[in-house]
């Protein structure tokens, strides 16, 4: 595409939004499971009568899990095999990300970066270790259903919570990462790119100079 740079491709396009849609799906049957959907009606939205019954809403959690475990998974496999680490942190992310966030509501200017911003190699860290203990804690919860597996009920609590409070922690990281996609629009071609798969060249010379720099000289 002329005046365009690719930005992601159809594999990760697809990886991308499964790992985000089945996320969403947790979220919010993870909440029915507390319960809170009968306390606050919205078991009588029209279409969420379903999350009334807990069999209902278990199952469609379980079967989001199953996409979402395997989404990341296959991020974590086909990204080590082809060495592509463009996410993991690096040496005054830190500082960056400040500059970044400062730069983003008119204070000072942007240092130049790579392909991807301080923060979202920062923040990818992050979500990644609370995805680590959300599946741990989950698969626990899932094989203590076993017969043969016997937690004792303190275990058990204690397994129960940190998924739920890890799910919590979560649910915020993922408001965040939307909010600043959303409400910043510097951000917003680099939310079209993860539709189309591709990013104006102006952009990166502009914002992504480092990155920019590395394609030209292949």
């Amino acid at each position: 595409m002329k005046n365009k740079i690719k930005r992601h491709t159809l594999i990760e396009i697809i990886e991308h939004w499964s790992i985000a849609l089945s996320g969403i799906v947790l979220l919010f049957t993870g909440l029915g499971c507390l319960p809170l959907y009968k306390r606050y009606y919205i078991t009588e939205i029209p279409g969420f009568g379903w999350t009334s019954d807990f069999y209902n809403v278990t199952m469609v959690h379980y079967i989001a899990s199953v996409v979402f475990v395997a989404g990341v998974i296959f991020h974590i496999f086909y990204h080590g095999l082809r060495k592509d680490f463009g996410l993991l942190p690096k040496k005054g992310d830190l500082s960056k990300s400040i500059k970044v966030i400062a730069a983003m509501i008119g204070i000072g200017k942007e240092p130049p970066s790579d392909k991807y911003l301080p923060e979202q190699r920062i923040a990818y860290v992050g979500i990644g270790l609370i995805i680590l203990i959300l599946t741990v804690t989950g698969i626990i919860k899932i094989l203590k259903n076993l017969q043969w597996i016997v937690l004792s009920p303190t275990m058990e609590s204690i397994n129960t919570l940190i998924h739920t409070l890890t799910g919590f922690l979560f649910m915020f990281a993922f408001i965040v990462h939307v909010g600043t996609v959303l409400l910043f629009k510097s951000n917003w071609p680099l939310l079209k790119s993860m539709f189309t798969g591709w990013i104006d060249e102006e952009y990166v010379k502009r914002r992504h100079s480092i990155w920019y720099e590395k394609i030209k000289m292949h």
